[in-house]
């Protein structure tokens, strides 16, 4: 895009709807707010509707929210005149203890605000629906598609009955045969994931429940979720597949995993000594 979007929005101006303009203006004054808002939490504030704010992108002749919140990003870094930032924090100019330093503080914070989030009975719940459930699938899209193989992998230590599919298309067919004695764990940052949510409603089709785990406790999958586990990170729309990122959901999924095994003690232990056993043949 040759024309900043700040200077895109001025020349749209007087063809948005009032509700649009209230976007607008809220855009104007708070750019670097908008960068960690999702498109239900920007509705929020300013009291419109999601297809408002989708509707003020696409008068930008932008394909949607992620895209607008891209080139604000750009154009703050060209109005403010900073270098581009890594995750918000690392500076191309950083010696190697800086960013060593940098790097454990955005990871500390990321964690410390997931501790302070969490809801200990939602996650108690969570645990309790993955004892009762018939299957259990972990989804995800991208980095947060390694999450859920990760989760795959910890969890088929000490659980038959768990599963994750790497493909896109398969993961739509596995949910679409879930049902009601089955468990979909859905893992995504923004809950605004095209995919993570038509998984979402074709696994809740069926009568299957459906936990997702987000940054974002108001985003479309959290808001069709029966569960919601929230992930704190700040990652901005230029800082995609940010470690902080999958940390928390790693640190999330570590929770599950040992709440899980300590209120099945015996059966967990048991089956973390044969899968461990079956395999230590193959360790020099």
């Amino acid at each position: 895009m040759a024309e900043g979007i700040f200077a895109r929005i001025e020349s749209s101006y007087s063809k948005f709807t009032k509700s649009e303009k209230i976007v607008a203006d809220f855009v104007f004054e708070n750019p670097e707010k908008v960068l960690y808002t999702s498109i239900t939490d920007l509705a929020e504030i300013c009291g419109v509707g999601d297809t408002t704010v989708f509707r003020f992108c696409k008068a930008l002749k932008l394909n949607g929210y992620q895209e607008f919140k891209m080139f604000l990003a750009q154009d703050i870094a060209v109005r403010t005149g900073s270098d581009y930032t890594i995750n918000g924090s690392v500076s191309q100019d950083d010696d190697i203890q800086t960013i060593c330093k940098k790097a454990l503080a955005v990871d500390i914070a990321a964690l410390t605000e997931t501790f302070e989030g969490l809801n200990f009975e939602a996650v108690t719940k969570v645990v309790d629906m993955i004892s009762g459930a018939n299957k259990v699938q972990f989804f995800g899209m991208g980095s947060s598609g390694v999450i859920a193989l990760e989760a795959k992998m910890k969890f088929m230590r000490i659980l038959p009955n768990v599963e994750h599919i790497a493909d896109c298309h398969m993961q739509f067919m596995s949910a679409a045969l879930l049902s009601s004695r089955d468990l979909a764990i859905i893992f995504s940052y923004s809950g605004s994931t095209k995919d993570s949510i038509e998984i979402a409603n074709l696994a809740k089709s069926n009568g299957c429940k459906v936990v997702s785990i987000t940054r974002y406790v108001n985003s479309h999958l959290a808001n069709i979720s029966d569960v919601v586990i929230p992930c704190g990170s700040n990652e901005g729309p230029l800082d995609g597949g940010a470690s902080s990122t999958s940390m928390v959901q790693f640190y999330i999924l570590d929770i599950l995993y040992l709440l899980y095994f300590t209120k099945h003690y015996h059966q967990s232990k048991l089956n973390k000594a044969k899968t461990t056993e079956s395999i230590s043949s193959k360790i020099l």
